[in-house]
């Protein structure tokens, strides 16, 4: 009984909303990242562009600028610049955040994309979307 408590548990927890990418993750096709309060996704869809939503509305409040492209995933570097990716690993956008190593961007209760500087917490990118649920 104890084993299937065990299973069920991390199966929850795998399928969880992230708010975060850490140093070395990527959202791939389809993917999405969530604040904590459930208002906001910022999702990599199927089309290329890294799109951020107000969830109850589904209104766009930021985007990529890479629609129609073999855009595929967008991933939080190491030297803390989040870039996206085509099919042919070409980036195609990215935050101008490199020489940060160890930044994680997290979307915030407020609607807006943040990248912060690990050793600091201090905002090195944000995407300027503030905004109510």
């Amino acid at each position: 009984m104890m084993y299937k408590f065990l299973v069920l548990a991390v199966f929850i927890n795998a399928i969880a909303a992230r708010e975060r990418l850490n140093p070395h993750e990527c959202l791939g096709h389809n993917e999405n990242l969530e604040s904590p309060n459930g208002c906001f996704k910022l999702s990599m869809q199927h089309d290329g562009n890294l799109v951020l939503y107000r969830k109850k509305n589904n209104e766009a409040l930021w985007h990529s600028g890479t629609p129609r492209s073999c855009t595929n995933r967008a991933c939080m570097q190491g030297d803390g610049n989040f870039v996206t990716y085509d099919c042919h690993n070409i980036a195609t956008w990215n935050s101008g955040t490199v020489n940060n190593e160890g930044s994680s961007l997290r979307v915030q209760d407020d609607g807006n994309v943040v990248i912060y500087a690990w050793n600091s917490n201090r905002a090195i990118w944000a995407s300027g979307s503030q905004t109510g649920c």
